[in-house]
């Protein structure tokens, strides 16, 4: 029996150690008195669940003393009798579980619920199990109750015991599952997640058209694709719209356009050609005493086209070895130059040299040349500034260019010589012309 009360239960009715003393036992159920309740008149006490069923009843007299249970003013005379209720909890009992306990009344109820094996509780995990004896619980726990958490052998997952077959067969992550596009094999989570981003047989949209196909077929549906970017038949003229295939026959229908890409085009492609520079004037000054100062002059650097070969013209006023005393000597000479690394080697052009005549534009004294491939003035310069000439040594003689009147002839005017100087390289390349002009 538990030693708190119910509303049908008055006082305790265990086995104490020593009898109680009969003032301490209720005169309405005889049992040792709980929360002892004691009349104002004749000092008896009374259970309160047993004096509160009594007057419930409708009787308004003590049970012993037949005097009324409230006074003339209608205050009860009924009180807690705190210090028979300290009396009572202190009297030595042995616990109603047979489990061997002895102790004061007052202890009872935290020992049956703290520490009696025999005491009934309820289970921990709620499964609805409300008699098991504390020593069973543990057993209960571990082995009966079906909401034990029980560790899935698949995926680790703790799960109650009672949902194991409803998990292993539906919500386990590593259960064993079947691609429902391809029927490959595996566990639940490596179908569904990482197998599902490569199986050929999903089925996928294309993310331009839109169209449902097996994912095996996307490397090929650009070639099918309505909504793919694909090039006119006139890029290689220049058109450089990529319509979507749905709209490519009306674009390529577009003649007035496709007539000015390609003007443009070939107007682009006249700018590549060779772009020889104009031909270079080299004004020699105080030719005279050059001349008895037996000295050389160079020209300054020019090109022989916007990316060509680099040269200058030397001239030795009073010649050189067999023209010397009696001819002007004239020579050109490669130079390092900014382009060589894109350029032929050996130099393989055709250079003319006039002496211009300054009194009309005509009668003007030329020579042309090629330097041979083997010659040493033909090759690439990598060590100083200019190469070796190469020329004539009897360009003209000193006596041809005096002023001849009836010729109307003057090459030597107020002292100065006037050269005038081209070259032609058939090797230039003109692919270095292409900044402004690139096809994607």
């Amino acid at each position: 029996m538990n030693s708190s009360p119910s509303l049908n239960e008055g006082g305790y009715d265990y086995k104490f150690i020593e009898k109680p003393a009969d003032s301490l036992k209720c005169l309405i159920c005889l049992l040792v008195v709980r929360e002892p309740q004691q009349h104002g008149g004749c000092g008896k006490l009374f259970c309160k669940v047993c004096i509160d069923k009594h007057t419930l009843l409708r009787n308004t007299c003590c049970p012993h003393c037949r005097q009324p249970l409230n006074n003339s003013n209608g205050f009860p005379t009924i009180f807690n009798d705190f210090r028979s209720d300290q009396e009572v909890k202190s009297l030595m009992v042995y616990c109603n579980t047979a489990c061997g306990w002895k102790g004061e009344l007052g202890s009872l109820d935290n020992h049956k619920q703290k520490d009696c094996e025999n005491t009934a509780v309820f289970c921990e995990n709620n499964c609805g199990e409300i008699n098991i004896i504390r020593k069973n619980l543990k057993a209960h726990l571990e082995s009966k109750c079906p909401n034990r958490l029980h560790k899935c052998p698949d995926c680790g997952a703790n799960n109650q015991y009672k949902n194991q077959q409803v998990h292993t067969k539906l919500h386990c992550p590593k259960r064993s599952y079947s691609c429902v596009h391809c029927g490959e094999n595996g566990c639940f989570d490596e179908r569904t997640s990482t197998h599902l981003k490569v199986c050929p047989k999903m089925i996928i949209a294309c993310k331009k058209c839109t169209q449902r196909i097996l994912r095996c077929q996307l490397p090929t549906h650009p070639k099918e694709c309505t909504f793919e970017p694909v090039p006119c038949k006139y890029a290689a003229v220049g058109c450089k719209v990529r319509p979507l295939r749905k709209y490519l026959k009306k674009h390529e229908d577009d003649d007035q356009l496709h007539l000015r890409v390609t003007t443009e085009t070939v107007l682009e492609l006249k700018k590549m050609l060779p772009k020889p520079v104009a031909p270079v004037t080299c004004r020699v000054t105080d030719f005279d005493e050059h001349k008895k100062a037996n000295r050389i002059v160079h020209s300054p650097p020019f090109y022989t086209s916007t990316t060509g070969y680099k040269m200058c013209l030397r001239i030795d006023a009073n010649g050189n070895d067999t023209g010397e005393g009696t001819h002007v000597s004239v020579f050109t000479c490669l130079m390092a130059g900014e382009y060589d690394d894109y350029l032929a080697w050996p130099f393989t052009g055709t250079v003319t040299i006039k002496l211009l005549n300054q009194l009309e534009n005509q009668s003007h004294y030329l020579k042309t040349f090629k330097i041979p491939a083997d010659n040493e003035a033909s090759q690439r310069v990598v060590d100083g500034d200019r190469g070796p000439g190469y020329g004539h040594l009897k360009f003209i003689s000193h006596a041809d260019i005096a002023h001849k009147p009836r010729k109307n002839i003057q090459y030597l005017k107020d002292d100065i010589l006037i050269f005038r100087v081209s070259a032609e390289a058939p090797d230039y390349k003109p692919w270095l012309e292409c900044t402004q002009f690139v096809y994607t």
